[in-house]
């Protein structure tokens, strides 16, 4: 049996990976049967191990999938340590509460999220209160202009210690652009915003990790929907995604607060002061309906 090489898998397209290996090497690979049969897809993100083919046109195989810090359906990454999530503030028009279930991803996954709303500009009054209720959460927020964009170096310190660091967010709003910046090269496809749907289109195809100062930096593919309920998970995960609301409710009466109607709690009395209303109204409906589907039918339909 050949030598097993311990590698990272940097892109899967059509059933063949590149993986990526510590001496700087890649290697094309296909997977093994019993990974198939494990049920258990590979994802960029993911180490392995791999040896040896014998096959010329694909000299490598995917031996095994080693244990995952995480695993995420959109974007289609595994062991992620911080996601730079990049939401417009007009053209197109930001989806607040798919930023927030993002943020309630990144909090559950054990994720770094660092939030850029692009396109200033064109909005800068919006653009600042959408700063200023963000920026109270703790987590670390950017506004990006034209002229004016977040610095690599911020960019790169924001994500500290991370080593596997993506770029996540609806399309045609200035991801690619923002990791061309940082990785100082024109890796991404750049695109524009589709007048007929009103929403960017799809200029990156596929995941792919691309190695730079220590880490691995990589632009998604956008998309406009996640479902919490279908990705599994639960009403108490919610409070995950607001972490300006978790620290104040060690300050509630009950320990199963809720935030919602209890009494005495620590929460709702900071409600437009120290936690934005719209937030709140936000999580008040994402951990409202997750509540009742877990108690009225056992979780089981989508909303």
């Amino acid at each position: 049996m050949s030598e097993r090489i311990q590698g990272i898998i940097t892109k899967g397209i059509g059933g063949t990976y590149t993986v990526g290996a510590s001496t700087g090497v890649l290697y094309l690979c296909q997977i093994r049967g019993g990974i198939r049969k494990s049920g258990l897809t590979p994802a960029v993100g993911d180490n392995v191990l791999i040896s040896e083919s014998g096959d010329p046109d694909i000299p490598y195989v995917l031996e095994k999938i080693l244990p995952r810090k995480n695993s995420l359906v959109r974007p289609p990454m595994a062991n992620v340590d911080a996601l730079i999530l990049c939401f417009a503030v007009k053209d197109p028009e930001p989806d607040l509460k798919l930023l927030d279930k993002m943020l309630i991803i990144c909090g559950k996954n054990g994720i770094k999220p660092i939030i850029v709303f692009t396109k200033c500009d064109l909005d800068s009054e919006y653009a600042q209160t959408l700063y200023d209720d963000y920026s109270k959460t703790g987590i670390s927020c950017y506004m990006s202009f034209k002229d004016n964009k977040p610095s690599v170096e911020a960019l790169f310190e924001a994500c500290g210690d991370a080593v596997l660091v993506g770029f996540a967010g609806p399309s045609g709003v200035g991801k690619s652009t923002l990791c061309n910046n940082m990785l100082g090269n024109e890796f991404m496809a750049v695109g524009d915003i589709s007048e007929r749907l009103g929403r960017g289109k799809h200029t990156t195809r596929h995941v792919e990790l691309f190695s730079y100062e220590g880490k691995y930096l990589t632009d998604t593919p956008g998309f406009t929907s996640l479902d919490l309920l279908e990705l599994g998970y639960e009403y108490k995960d919610v409070i995950c995604g607001y972490p300006d609301i978790n620290e104040l409710s060690i300050g509630c009466k009950f320990d199963d607060c809720r935030h919602i109607s209890e009494r005495d709690c620590a929460v709702k009395s900071e409600i437009g002061i120290s936690i934005s209303k719209d937030r709140y109204e936000r999580y008040k409906e994402f951990n409202e309906f997750l509540y009742s589907m877990r108690n009225n039918y056992g979780g089981g339909i989508r909303k």
